[in-house]
């Protein structure tokens, strides 16, 4: 007799391994069909890492169904397989809709998306019935097969931690190998353990691996470059000198630098995170001021941020007004929107506080609770002016109540102060919203006002956005797709609320003595790559091209337009105003830069590609190309990447710690 059968190990790794194995088949295929569905393609790399920390999990799951009674394994061999299907289908459909995944910390807050924006979601899954249908397969498998996956026989002893130490095992070996794996300047090395990129985690670790790493990122943060040279020997506060800042120059007339003793803050420092943070704010170089500065200093602010808003709507003809304020005031040739993990409420949180949102959380929501000096509401408002936020869509939606409140603004939206006849419709009436908005602030000595459109939101057809629908006819005609002519018949709707935002200004004798700038929260991603090259003209390039787009920056005295020809983005508009409006705040304790300014030009994207003055970076390609034709220096843009990781990485960190109140008081 064989040890195996006198031992009664055999029948004991049987009934482990048979589910267990099923897991692993499951996992592995749904992560395939997610891949093939978000990304269209498949690496090897991605092929192999994807199998190889899928079966962790599949061990825990065997052993979970397998070594408990068969009634109830059955039970939860199925719950399991419904659960991993119902997971990734949801994620597949999500990042379809706005290219973006959502992590285990947002469910909570997808209750509020699903509520409102549900009827979407339904027509996106009926849109992608195939992937669904594909999603779905292993849980008819799980149920017909659930008797021969799990057996009649229960284990008299499970002995379950050897099972866990083998799946402990089985996690280890693959990131072993991912250690080894530092080749490049964004390695599989770097991706796993420091960039923080989702969809690059998808892409070579599945969706698993994915979600482990974003539990670590929201409980310990995200690591900043190690092989930075400026964090490279991490400042003990011992060692510091009783009498000198180590860290930075004494405050110089003539740049956009505060008064922050880093010496004394790194003194007092045990926090290594705050320490880190500490040394590489301070060693930035600050923003000089320019010939800008204080341009617009007295001058009233209307800030706009507009729903999926694109240069690609603008039209002489059809948008007068937008094409006007794009042509005869500052006119920026290579102004980019970025898409961020959160969509709409990301991108106002770069465009309002010059930060980079953190992976996994709902960035603008965790900053209600923090100290933000830098946002314009709060500024203005200490200036004197009458400062006021408005929304034509609900109040609490992404917690907008707590946040402009919390950014300076007494807010107005759907359910608090502002009473729409459109409210009953999706999306609701950007002029609408401007006609009760403006009289509320016309008449006033000096005001600040941000709005947040919707009227661009998505879906583009005639049934779901009754915007659309109502600009039809005015598009009908035009030589493009029905969801392009929708997509440009929503736009028209912004058209009328700005047409009535200029006129009233006028009438109410302000429009001379106010500047107005307005950007996109995020390019319309409601429309398929297909589609938006309808617009262009061209196959979009859906790297760099597709969030190209228009800033409009424009004040009636200005005399000529002025073109600036540097790339720049929205990460870069907070700093940029605050400049022409002679603020005062700190350009170190920023991501962006002055538009305006001589700093050196950089345009971040959330999967690290960037462009900068001496060329572009591609992270799926983990490529650098010159914008001379030279041959990159492999050391230069590994210093390029960990620029972009630390901006990421400290502002996680002024997120997470309050850290503006820490420095500020």
């Amino acid at each position: 007799m064989s040890l195996s059968k006198r031992t009664g190990l055999w029948p004991r790794w049987r009934r482990l391994a048979i589910p267990s194995l099923f897991f692993w088949a499951v996992i592995y295929y749904e992560e395939l069909v997610l891949k093939l569905s978000c990304f269209q393609a498949l690496s090897p790399e991605g092929a192999l890492f994807t199998l190889l920390f899928s079966l962790p999990l599949a061990l825990l799951l065997g052993l979970l169904c397998g070594g408990i009674s068969p009634r109830r394994g059955r039970f939860f061999l199925v719950l399991s397989t419904v659960l991993l299907s119902f997971w990734m289908g949801s994620q597949a459909i999500y990042y379809r809709l706005f290219k973006t995944f959502f992590s285990l910390f947002s469910i909570t807050k997808m209750l509020m998306v699903a509520e409102s924006f549900g009827h979407t979601a339904a027509g996106e899954v009926l849109l992608n019935w195939f992937v669904v249908a594909l999603m779905a397969l292993p849980i008819v498998l799980s149920v017909l097969l659930r008797r021969r996956i799990v057996g009649e026989q229960t284990l008299a002893h499970p002995r379950p931690m050897r099972w866990v130490l083998l799946a402990v095992l089985a996690q280890l070996i693959p990131m072993g190998i991912v250690m080894l794996c530092g080749g490049g300047v964004l390695s599989l090395r770097y991706i796993y353990t420091q960039a923080a990129v989702p969809e690059l985690e998808v892409q070579y670790f599945g969706m698993v691996t994915q979600t482990q790493l974003e539990i670590r990122r929201v409980f310990f943060g995200i690591d900043p470059d190690d092989e930075d040279p400026t964090l490279s020997d991490p400042v003990d506060p011992d060692d510091l000198p009783p009498d000198t800042s180590a860290f930075q120059p004494e405050g110089k007339p003539g740049v956009h630098a505060m008064d922050i003793d880093f010496d004394a803050l790194a003194r007092d420092e045990t926090d290594e995170n705050l320490l880190l943070a500490n040394q590489w704010f301070a060693q930035r170089e600050p923003t000089p001021e320019n010939e800008w500065t204080g341009y617009f200093q007295g001058k009233n602010l209307i800030w706009i941020v507009a729903e999926s808003f694109s240069a690609t709507a603008l039209d002489p003809e059809r948008t007068p007004t937008l094409w006007k304020l794009s042509h005869e005031g500052f006119v920026f040739d290579h102004f980019y929107t970025p898409l961020w993990g959160v969509s709409t409420s990301d991108g106002e949180y770069v465009t309002t506080t010059s930060l980079i949102p953190k992976s996994g959380v709902w960035s603008y929501s965790l900053s209600s609770d923090n100290y933000m000096p830098f946002s314009l509401g709060r500024q203005f408002r200490q200036e004197g002016y009458r400062t006021l936020a408005f929304h034509d869509y609900l109040y609490d939606y992404y917690d907008r109540f707590r946040t402009h409140q919390n950014m300076g603004y007494d807010f107005y939206a759907i359910g608090q102060g502002l009473h729409l006849e459109s409210a009953d419709q999706f999306p609701p009436s950007d002029l609408e919203m401007m006609e009760q908005a403006v009289p509320m602030f016309a008449d006033e000595d000096q005001f600040m006002v941000y709005m947040l459109t919707v009227s661009g939101h998505l879906n583009y057809t005639l049934e779901e956005n009754a915007m659309s629908a109502r600009h039809w006819d005015e598009v009908k005609d035009l030589p493009y797709s029905d969801p392009v002519k929708c997509y440009l018949a929503s736009q028209l709707e912004l058209e009328a609320a700005m047409t009535s935002l200029l006129d009233q200004l006028e009438a109410a004798g302000q429009l001379e003595d106010t500047v107005i700038v307005l950007s996109a929260d995020h390019y319309p991603y409601g429309l398929t790559e297909e589609e938006y090259s309808e617009l262009l003209g061209h196959p979009v390039d859906p790297v760099f091209e597709i969030y190209e787009n228009a800033l409009i920056l424009w004040s009636a005295d200005l005399e000529e337009p002025v073109h600036v020809d540097k790339y720049c983005s929205s990460l870069d508009l907070l700093p940029t105003l605050s400049n022409l409006f002679g603020l005062e705040y700190d350009s170190r304790l920023m991501m962006g830069s002055d538009i305006l300014s001589d700093e050196p030009a950089l345009v971040i994207f959330a999967n690290y590609s960037f462009i900068n003055a001496a060329g572009w970076y591609d992270s799926t390609t983990d490529r650098f190309t010159r914008w001379d034709g030279a041959e990159p220096d492999p050391q230069e843009v590994a210093d390029m990447v960990a620029d972009v990781q630390n901006r990421v990485a400290y502002s996680a960190v002024v997120l997470d710690y309050d850290y503006y109140r820490l420095v500020l008081g």
